[in-house]
């Protein structure tokens, strides 16, 4: 008897950046946050084309000189965005497309 994986949510949404956008009257930072916005759910690691997804995402990260924070459960992670990269087995492909200042 052959049982099916379940489907867990896509692991590109677990991540993102925040974007400094301004300080208001009383002093308070107002940051954007940025991510991929991934509700999908999947049998892999990521629904298809989600890979190029968080690809995108960690590149806009690393150029803009932003950590990347992956969010799982109640633990949030910050990391230097080529780390990441390196830690899904892309660094080459990120550090390259950020020298080139492209996503």
């Amino acid at each position: 008897m052959t049982t099916q994986n379940p489907n867990t949510a896509c692991v590109c949404g677990s991540y993102s950046f925040e974007v400094p956008v301004h300080e208001d009257v009383s002093g308070d930072k107002v940051w954007q946050l940025k991510a991929t916005g991934c509700i999908a759910t999947t049998q892999s690691r990521f629904a298809p084309g989600h890979d190029a997804k968080l690809k995108s995402l960690i590149i806009q990260a690393g150029a803009g000189g932003h950590q990347v924070r992956r969010t799982e459960r109640d633990t949030v992670v910050a990391k230097d965005a080529l780390r990441v990269a390196a830690d899904l087995g892309w660094e080459d492909l990120v550090r390259d497309a950020i020298a080139r200042g492209s996503s």
